[in-house]
């Protein structure tokens, strides 16, 4: 899916994310929430971002209209018919590290852009399965990397994890890494991703984090180091380890 364009189709059910620091080099990592159904195959959306981190969208008429400049990557919401971004500063270069964006939802058919988020580093956009909620990663609100939630309307704003903690408390709760997939269980209320590892080379964690019906966090843990974590049809997370300098596969069950 990846390609110079960074590309983004979505039909109805479909979300893709880019991390904001490789949009430049790399494309989207598609998270699939259930495929279109056949009624809704037949009006794909189609918005992407440009190597210069320009946001286009591809109207019915198959004309391309610019929607921002300085953009993370789009987010397609599982009905299809919006996308959240990241907006960053008209200064930012593909590679920099992001310091401060807002988060932006772009009703896909007018055109129109809502502003969501505003004066900090809120980035890394991902939406709940039902489509009501957007999660995000920022760490300027509280000093520690942290995820938060936010309707598309900006309000409801509040912070899931680290709440009144540290980085160096045992309660901790690292983030996704940026550009990573987060990918939701059958069930649409765990999420799976791996974390960066504090050490080059070295796979992070794999982290679980299961929600309620209010998107508040109800457990988070790890399943120790890996890499490259998805769901199974049985309801296991498969992902990778490096023993010794071999990769090997292990799945585990979740609780």
């Amino acid at each position: 899916m990846w390609m110079a364009s960074s590309l983004l189709l979505a039909a109805c059910g479909g979300v893709e994310a880019e991390s904001l620091a490789d949009a430049e080099s790399q494309a989207v990592a598609s998270q699939s929430l259930g495929g279109p159904s056949e009624e809704s195959a037949d009006r794909r959306i189609i918005v992407y971002q440009t190597t210069s981190l320009q946001l286009m969208r591809v109207d019915n008429q198959g004309r391309s209209h610019l929607v921002a400049e300085r953009t993370g990557a789009p987010v397609v919401s599982p009905d299809g018919n919006r996308a959240a971004y990241a907006k960053l500063p008209d200064g930012h270069r593909p590679g920099d590290l992001v310091r401060s964006s807002d988060l932006y939802v772009l009703n896909a058919n007018s055109g129109k852009s809502t502003r969501v988020t505003q004066g900090f580093d809120d980035s890394e956009p991902v939406w709940t399965p039902d489509g009501r909620v957007v999660l995000f990663q920022s760490t300027s609100r509280t000093g520690v990397p942290s995820l938060w939630r936010v309707k598309q309307n900006g309000k409801d704003l509040t912070q899931l994890t680290n709440v009144g903690t540290s980085q160096f408390s045992s309660a901790y709760i690292p983030n996704p890494a940026l550009g990573g997939t987060v990918e939701w269980d059958a069930d649409r209320r765990i999420i799976v991703y791996t974390t960066t590892s504090l050490r080059q080379g070295e796979d992070g964690e794999v982290r679980i984090i299961a929600f309620d019906r209010d998107y508040d966090v109800a457990s988070a843990y790890s399943l120790g180091k890996g890499s490259e974590a998805s769901w199974t049809e049985r309801g296991t997370v498969v992902y990778s380890r490096n023993e010794g300098g071999r990769v090997v596969t292990v799945e585990a069950r979740v609780p």
